[in-house]
């Protein structure tokens, strides 16, 4: 009788776990965050993701594909632009602070043209990642665009709306 109940046991608690996983095509939430500065943020079972695992979360479904390589590209440009940007405009600062000498302000200026161009990069990131998310949530399935074209009527010229 016992051997029957440890049986019964062990199938409810593997039954349980089961039933309480994460299902993989569990939907992720977005949302924007902070005061001055907005920031999107990505949650999935409650927790916030950073890009990087929101790429991971993605780089594991092999339906993803698509869009994955372009969220790759722009975040991968992004962080190096940012983080060249970041020493070059450190290395002057800190010999002014340090008092070694005259400072190459030339790097700094160059810093701050790699942080300017690092910002198309995260922006396309974020709407990359927008899409990305919505078709993941959508059970990937494309979403229908509308397309408006100027095409000629009968009298003139006229616009088509097609969707």
């Amino acid at each position: 009788m016992s051997r029957t109940h440890l049986l019964l046991f062990s199938l409810l608690f593997f039954m349980s776990s089961w039933a309480s996983g994460q299902l993989p095509g569990e939907p992720i939430g977005m949302y924007s965050k902070g005061f001055l500065l907005k920031k999107d943020v990505y949650v999935k079972c409650d927790i916030e993701m950073t890009h990087e695992q929101l790429l991971k979360v993605f780089l594991k479904d092999p339906q993803m594909d698509k869009y994955t390589r372009p969220l790759a590209i722009n975040y991968m440009f992004g962080k190096v632009l940012s983080s060249t940007a970041s020493v070059l405009i450190a290395l002057p600062l800190v010999e002014s602070i340090s008092d070694n000498g005259s400072p190459n302000w030339n790097l700094a200026y160059i810093g701050g043209a790699c942080l300017a161009a690092s910002i198309p990069f995260k922006l396309a990131f974020k709407t990359k990642a927008r899409r990305a998310v919505a078709f993941y949530n959508s059970g990937y399935r494309e979403k229908d665009e509308l397309s408006l074209q100027l095409q000629p009527g009968v009298n003139s010229l006229g616009l088509r709306l097609s969707f």
